[in-house]
């Protein structure tokens, strides 16, 4: 094993436009608040059942407010959120990016959604691979991706990206007056 000693990655920021052959990610700002309020309202019923803050976003004054910790957190290089848009169209098909990062363990993990009407298209599999392209390039040597046990969208997603299935986390979350179990997908950074 390599002694990296106990270097901290030093704080990093991703670029502007992250552009695919589908999809292209630009981070999440006010501009984009009403599309986004408008995809979560009509998916509001696909996305709940594992997206549990769904129900705490009841009006575009929420989604306001979330964007505006997104690009707080952008600034202070925590976690980087982007919307993804079709590449041709530029239509909002979802959003998502990576939600924690730990500059002293070197790791990093995904969150996403898609609107109900854009699955299958493979955006969610092509933004995932697109970020976890610039994350490895910063230096990030282990990223991370969870998901209900019951997402098998995701867990696809992940399984398609190259991560590996590396447990269950029991009674991980409690939602909807239940503890639910949760699948960890990994992936290391082998450069």
């Amino acid at each position: 094993m390599i002694d990296l000693g106990n270097k901290k990655l030093e704080r990093f920021s991703l670029p502007e436009e992250i552009v695919g052959e589908k999809v292209i990610l630009v981070p999440r700002t006010h501009e984009f608040d009403e599309a986004l309020w408008k995809l979560i309202d009509s998916s509001r019923e696909f996305l709940r059942e594992y997206l549990f803050w769904v129900d705490d976003t009841k009006s575009l004054q929420d989604v306001k407010d979330v964007t505006s910790i997104f690009m707080d957190n952008w600034q202070k290089q925590n976690s980087f959120e982007y919307v993804f848009l079709e590449k041709n169209s530029r239509k909002l098909v979802g959003a998502g990016g990576i939600h924690t990062i730990s500059y002293l363990h070197h790791w990093a993990e995904y969150g996403y959604y898609l609107s109900k009407d854009e699955v299958g298209h493979g955006y969610i599999t092509e933004a995932v691979r697109l970020l976890e392209k610039e994350l490895f390039n910063k230096g990030i040597h282990r990223l991370v991706i969870t998901c209900d046990v019951n997402n098998h969208a995701s867990a696809a997603v992940a399984k398609r990206c190259g991560f590996e299935l590396e447990g269950k986390l029991r009674e991980a979350r409690f939602a909807y007056g239940q503890y639910r179990d949760e699948l960890l997908f990994a992936k290391i950074n082998k450069a």
